[in-house]
């Protein structure tokens, strides 16, 4: 599935494309958690956590650009749309020093650049949502572009079943859409200009019944997320020893959420609006260059320069005397590095780093050195030793309630109460090809120590209604992760795939919480075993399987209940009594997915591919989480010796997907193809 060098997994559009998905759709961040040091929040989510890292410590670049926000679907899709997908570059340890800013990994994307010689496209369909492409060339074949974009098919079918739905009030849709643009030009030899654009929200939308209010009265919920990311890069290759890098960028994440309440009344009209505002704005310039001194001495330098507006929490009501709330912090990141690669002995590589970066918030400056060391040793021509140490700052902090479903996500920028995090992590690995390159291996060990981790206050639920948000958070956090990861892969053959397995450990420790005594991680699971089976059967034919086994990830058991009472309204309310933080552990979490792709020409002569897939396929009830009921105790006041009850929630059955992808060259005439197929399948080829 991947092509590994110094702590960087490559994945290739075509790798990316035969592993199975829900909705037959390839997902990005869903195939790189099958890697080992990789886990998932829960079941079905694309939050990843790396090497015991949290999941806004994953840093996501499109084309060297920043993305803040990567979900659809409260988690279950990626933004990446695959049509957009040149590779992957994937980073666990040993970040390059041009990189930095996020602690636990680099999500390094690169999109494709449109067709330089004709004009072509594709259009797919699928359960999830339908998506279309166009590229071709411009100026004389100078210049190409590629558009690509795609729209959940729901919105209606949602809306039109809660309008016909008596047991629901409220007509409710939900929709996301993502589109990417990137224009090239290439003047010459040696200069490369290129524009990309990229835009995408989801929405969710309620609308009170007309006829479950008054008919003076309207009722408009509103929530929508998402990213605006514009950028111009300019490529110049000086000499056979000089080259240079220079991107220009805006990105913007916003989660809006509205409420809108009409009033009729004779000839006037009132609206009361409330908007609750989270967002990121990123105005950036960076600029990288690299020269070679000598045949075994490259080096890598530059820096970037970031001007930030953070607004975590921005409140407007609109009344008679409207009112806003909310703070804002402009900031400014700065950053150079220098990055050699060094080649001694023809058997050791040495690759010295440094960054210094400075981060300076409404007056208050942070200025650290990043230094960053690797050290490779070629045993044989086929067998690699690599060590290396590396150190990493961040300068702002993900927030989320992870009881949110849609786990509405607030990003903070370090203060001096919210110092920024900090993250040294040790790691050695051994690679090796076996058969001609046929097999290959690799082993990693690690240890990360992490400070200054932030998280929310236990008790709080729903970040739209915080206010004063930085008062809800706890601080100085210390962490630790540790483990081993192993994976074997074979790249040639009638069967390729992968087996990888993962042993680790992660803690944490807040002057706060569980008694200031250190705990289990919330997502750490011990061990983590993935084999992947890949299979060409044949006639056009391939299938593709994936089986998962992981530990179970930590909870909080409670030890017994005690009973309030509330003499002004009457009310018995029941209080649970927690053991130690996440001291037990859930069921081991287990499941096989299945995929088949079916290559096709159609009638008018255009390749088409079928894909059909199993998520789950022997129907695995894992448990998404667990939680006592209480409503027994609630309802009957008197039985005080009812027993806690522990239920799990499930969420995902067998989920069967199929989805339909052509395509198709726009610029050649309709040539007559013989198809010999029965006529009542025709349809099928078109």
């Amino acid at each position: 599935m991947r092509e590994r060098k110094y702590d960087v997994t490559r994945l290739s559009a075509k790798e990316l494309m035969v592993l199975p998905a829900i909705g037959s759709k390839p997902d990005v961040i869903k195939a790189l958690q099958l890697l080992p040091g990789v886990q998932t929040q829960s079941e079905g989510m694309s939050l990843m956590m790396v090497r015991g890292g949290e999941p806004g410590q994953n840093q996501y670049l499109l084309d060297n650009v920043p993305l803040i926000y990567v979900n659809h679907l409260g988690g279950l899709m990626s933004v990446f749309n695959p049509d957009m997908i040149n590779s992957v570059d994937f980073y666990k340890g040993n970040f390059p020093a041009r990189q930095g800013g996020k602690l636990s990994s680099i999500v390094d994307i690169t999109q494709r650049e449109g067709d330089i010689s004709k004009h072509q496209g594709s259009f797919g369909l699928g359960v999830t949502d339908a998506a279309v492409s166009f590229e071709g060339p411009l100026v004389g074949k100078k210049m190409s572009y590629i558009i690509t974009a795609r729209k959940t098919l729901v919105d209606a079918l949602l809306a039109g079943a809660s309008v016909l739905s008596d047991g629901n009030s409220s007509i409710v849709a939900y929709g996301f859409h993502d589109i990417n643009a990137k224009l090239s030009w290439k003047p010459d030899q040696r200069n490369n200009l290129s524009v990309n654009l990229y835009q995408g929200d989801d929405y969710l939308n309620y609308w009170t019944k007309p006829w479950k209010m008054p008919k003076d009265e309207s009722r408009h919920i509103n929530q929508q997320w998402g990213n605006w990311l514009v950028a111009g890069r300019w490529n110049r290759v000086f000499s056979s020893k000089w080259y240079a890098e220079n991107i220009l960028s805006f990105s913007r994440y916003r989660n809006k959420s509205g409420q809108y309440h009409t009033y009729r009344e004779e000839n006037i009209t009132q609206q009361i609006e409330t908007l609750n505002i989270a967002s990121v704005k990123d105005f950036s310039f960076r600029s990288a260059w690299k020269y070679s001194f000598l045949n075994n001495w490259n080096v890598d330098f530059g820096g970037h320069v970031s001007y930030l507006i953070y607004e975590p929490n921005y409140n407007y009501l609109s009344t008679s005397t409207p009112s806003q709330i909310g703070d804002i912090y402009h900031s400014i990141e700065s950053a150079a590095y220098i990055d050699n690669k060094i080649s001694l002995f023809s058997c050791f590589t040495l690759q010295p780093s440094l960054r210094i970066s400075n981060f300076s918030n409404n007056g208050e400056d942070f200025l650290d050195v990043e230094p960053r060391v690797n050290l490779s040793y070629r045993l044989h021509p086929n067998h690699s030793l690599n060590f290396n140490y590396m150190r990493v700052r961040q300068n702002s902090h993900l927030v989320f309630a992870p009881a949110e479903l849609l786990k509405r996500e607030v990003w903070l920028p370090a203060t001096s109460a919210l110092r920024p995090e900090l993250s040294n992590q040790f790691s050695a690995s051994w690679n090796g090809r076996f058969a001609d390159g046929k097999y290959t291996a690799e082993t990693n060990v690690y240890y990360k120590k992490m400070e200054h981790l932030v998280t929310l206050k236990e008790g709080y639920e729903n970040m739209v209604e915080i206010t004063g948000i930085e008062n809800k958070i706890e601080s100085d956090g210390k962490g630790s992760a540790y483990g081993a990861e192993f994976m074997v892969k074979k790249n040639t053959g009638k069967w390729t795939g992968f087996v990888a397995y993962a042993s680790s450990h992660a803690d944490r420790t807040f002057a706060n919480i569980n008694g200031g005594k250190t705990y289990e991680f919330d997502y750490n699971r011990p061990h983590s075993f993935t084999l992947n089976a890949n299979r060409d059967l044949g006639k056009n034919w391939t299938m593709s399987a994936v089986w998962i086994v992981q530990s179970g990830i930590p909870y909080t058991p409670a030890l017994g209940k005690y009973f309030t009472f509330n003499p002004e309204t009457g009310n018995t309310n029941v209080e649970m009594i927690y053991g130690t933080k996440n001291s037990k552990r859930m069921q081991p979490y287990h499941r096989l997915d299945l995929g088949f792709n079916h290559t096709i020409t159609t009638k008018r002569g255009n390749k088409a591919i079928w894909t059909y897939s199993l998520y789950n396929a022997y129907n695995r009830i894992n448990p998404f989480g667990y939680y006592y009921d209480n409503d027994n105790d609630t309802e009957n006041h008197t039985n005080y010796n009812h027993p806690l009850q522990l239920y799990k929630l499930s969420l995902f059955s067998i989920i069967p997907s199929i989805s339909y992808k052509v395509y198709f060259d726009y610029t050649k005439k309709n040539k007559t193809v013989k198809v010999k197929e029965k006529k009542r399948y025709n349809w099928l080829y078109y």
